[in-house]
């Protein structure tokens, strides 16, 4: 299985999920909801695979790395339309609140701006993960429609776990550039402070990230990670069997991968998901 087929077998799974949860069992018979969101359970398992297939492949960490941020900035206006449980409260005006105090969210960016400048990139690709982080600790209401909230896509999640994984595999490097990871280290704590359990998926998924990466040449044991993380995520709290089942089917995917690219159309991946979210935000918006 190449990765253009594991892409397509996640946006997939999670179009459906998506759909699922704006039709909701107003709109489609409950059975069918409950279906539509346990498929949706396959997809971010093989999404982290990706991620860390991704570093391993890439000539360009960097590069990667600014498009995901770009990608969590562009997606979180999207993101909240879609799945606000209250989007909308008329009467309000213009509200604007930050998920901490101020001042500790300007320090925390400027942290983030620092070591990004320092350690990764000097130019300005910068601008991509303050904006992301800055959309993502700020609610913002206009009109009664709540336009940005401290729940953040999934790109968030993604980005914070190739980061992770870029600095960890820095830091085990034998010659380690310390004026470069010191930086690096300390902006990705500040953006872990921001985002903390607000991310889709949480911190666990960043952790799923980083334990893929960790067992990389071992394909059953990376297999035998994401059963670990569904037991964390849904077994642990008692979800429903099919998101359990459906989840642990992320799997497959990842034991048939062959390590081939594929079709290479990696910018219509990336813009699938915020096109998607727009579509529906907009029709929930309406409804």
């Amino acid at each position: 299985m190449s990765v253009f087929v594991m892409k397509l077998i996640a946006v997939l799974s999670m179009i459906t999920d998506h759909l699922g949860y704006f039709l909701s069992p107003l709109y489609i018979p409950r059975g069918v909801y409950y279906v539509m969101r346990s498929i949706g359970r396959i997809a971010f398992p093989v999404y982290c695979f990706l991620i860390v297939n991704g570093y391993e492949k890439t000539h360009d960490v960097k590069g990667y790395l600014t498009r995901l941020v770009t990608f969590a900035a562009i997606s979180q206006v999207p993101f909240v339309l879609t799945f606000d449980a209250n989007p909308y409260i008329p009467g309000l005006g213009l509200s604007v609140t930050t998920l901490y105090a101020p001042w500790l969210c300007l320090a925390l960016l400027a942290v983030v701006a620092a070591g990004w400048l320092l350690g990764v990139r000097r130019d300005g690709s910068v601008l991509w993960p303050v904006l992301a982080l800055g959309l993502g600790i700020v609610t913002l209401r206009f009109d009664g429609v709540k336009l940005l909230s401290e729940e953040m896509n999934v790109f968030y999640t993604l980005a914070l776990g190739l980061a992770a994984v870029a600095v960890l595999d820095h830091a085990l490097r034998p010659a380690r550039d310390f004026k470069r990871l010191i930086p690096q280290a300390l902006a990705l704590a500040a953006a872990l402070l921001l985002v903390r359990d607000y991310a889709d998926y949480r911190c666990l998924g960043i952790a799923l990230i980083v334990a893929l990466y960790l067992c990389r040449e071992r394909r059953w044991t990376q297999a035998l990670m994401i059963g670990l993380w569904v037991a964390a995520e849904y077994i642990l709290p008692g979800m429903r069997l099919s998101y359990i089942v459906c989840a642990a089917l992320g799997m497959v995917p990842v034991l048939l991968y062959n390590g081939k690219l594929g079709k290479p159309m990696k910018r219509i991946f990336y813009w699938i998901y915020p096109l998607h979210l727009l579509i529906l935000g907009i029709l929930t918006q309406l409804s």
